[in-house]
């Protein structure tokens, strides 16, 4: 210990604003109750939020407060105290708690300094120091701002160019490879130097041509406003005038309109005729189709029902003979069809009847199979399918009793 340590620790406690008088004697024997106290109140002047252990009445207590003290002075003010020293509470003790109370006293007088360059009044101790000037450091914020972008912008670029170097190491080391002749390299400058020489002149010309250029462009822009303003003032006259024609073209525009719409109205009329016509025609063959299965049907049937008796009344003659005919069981249903179809053709038109009996005779011109007794008035089959085709419309045209089943006595 020194007595330069010791007084300038007092002055600076002092200045600080410590809340007792400290003597230059109090740290010639061992006093471990002030030093604890300094230790506590300079911590907390340094951070008043600090954890630091204020008790120090056992012997563990001093430890825990002396450990406390030095680790926080070492992570928040980056100072390193010695705690054998200062766990021996005299003299060697105040060169480390100077550690703590210079950096205090030299941060208080920074302070009182600034405050004293912009005209404030400075105060030596802590408590009636003056508010931080905030506007003095704006300056500083805006250049430290710059700053930043410029780096980020210079560490952007450098990233590029460091990615761009594997491309140009080899077209670096072929140029330091080659080896350049001074004739060719000073020709090469000869000819930069001429060149550059050459767009001066040129760009000391335009320069100077720029007030002629001026000039003809003034003239160019007030004969185009002329112009444009002669334009502006025809475009009002015509607008003024009205055409001769133009209620003529009104007129005709509206009669337009209306034929167009009476055109669009008997073109939707024809179309929806022409879909129901149409369907009309579509329906009109269903039901002809229709209308053809029921008369085939209807044919099948009768063709059946006149086969069914037919072989009746064969086997009625053979019950009452004992003779079987020689057509039996070749009765055709087709003959029989058209049988009925010819009879009623005759019918209609009022030819002869063709009677006959059942009994059958040796002479096979007399049979149902014969084709005389079929057909009398036909020489060929062809009139025979248009008969099987309106045979339903002739049935039509009969009474009601000639549309039963025909019988053999019609014969």
């Amino acid at each position: 210990m020194s007595y330069r340590d010791l007084r300038n620790f007092t002055e600076m406690m002092r200045a600080l604003g410590y809340n007792r008088l400290i003597s230059m004697e109090n740290f010639r024997t061992p006093n471990f109750p002030l030093t604890g106290d300094i230790l506590v109140w300079l911590v907390k002047r340094f951070d008043p939020d600090a954890e630091v252990h204020d008790l120090y009445t056992t012997e563990e207590d001093k430890v825990l407060l002396v450990r406390s003290a030095a680790e926080f002075m070492a992570l928040k003010g980056n100072v390193m105290l010695n705690t054998k020293r200062i766990y021996q509470a005299d003299g060697y003790a105040v060169r480390e708690l100077l550690k703590i109370a210079s950096l205090l006293y030299e941060a208080l007088r920074a302070h009182a300094g600034g405050n004293d360059s912009n005209g404030n009044s400075g105060s030596g101790t802590w408590g009636t120091s003056s508010s931080i000037d905030v506007t003095a450091y704006i300056q500083d914020l805006r250049l430290s701002r710059e700053l930043a972008s410029q780096v980020t912008t210079k560490g952007a670029t450098i990233y590029e160019l460091l990615a761009k170097e594997i491309e140009m190491r080899d077209a670096r080391n072929a140029s330091i490879n080659n080896l350049l002749e001074l004739g060719k390299v000073e020709s090469a400058i000869r000819e930069a130097i001429t060149f550059t020489k050459e767009s001066i002149e040129n760009t000391k010309s335009l320069i100077e041509n720029v007030s002629s250029t001026e000039s003809s462009f003034d003239t160019k822009i007030e004969k185009k406003q002329s112009e444009l303003d002669r334009n502006q003032k025809r475009l009002q006259t015509l607008k003024k005038v009205r055409p001769a024609f133009l209620e003529e073209f009104e007129r005709l525009e509206i009669e337009l309109q209306q034929l167009y719409q009476e055109y669009i109205t008997r073109t939707r009329c024809i179309a929806y005729l022409e879909q129901q016509q149409e369907e009309a025609a579509q329906a009109e063959s269903e039901r002809m189709q229709k209308r053809q299965k029921e008369t085939m049907k209807f044919m099948e049937e009768l063709q059946m029902e006149d086969a069914r008796r037919l072989l009746d009344s064969e086997m009625s003659d053979v019950a009452h003979t004992g003779l079987t005919p020689p057509n039996a069981g070749l009765a055709k249903p087709t003959r029989r069809l058209r049988t009925a179809t010819a009879s009623k053709m005759r019918l209609t038109t009022g030819r002869q009847k063709v009677y006959g009996s059942m009994n059958p005779n040796d002479d096979d011109s007399n049979s149902y199979d014969s084709d005389s007794d079929l057909l009398l008035d036909d020489d060929d089959d062809d009139g025979n399918s248009e008969f099987l085709g309106s045979a339903a419309d002739d049935m039509e045209g009969l009474p009601p009793e000639s549309k039963s089943d025909p019988s053999d006595d019609d014969f």
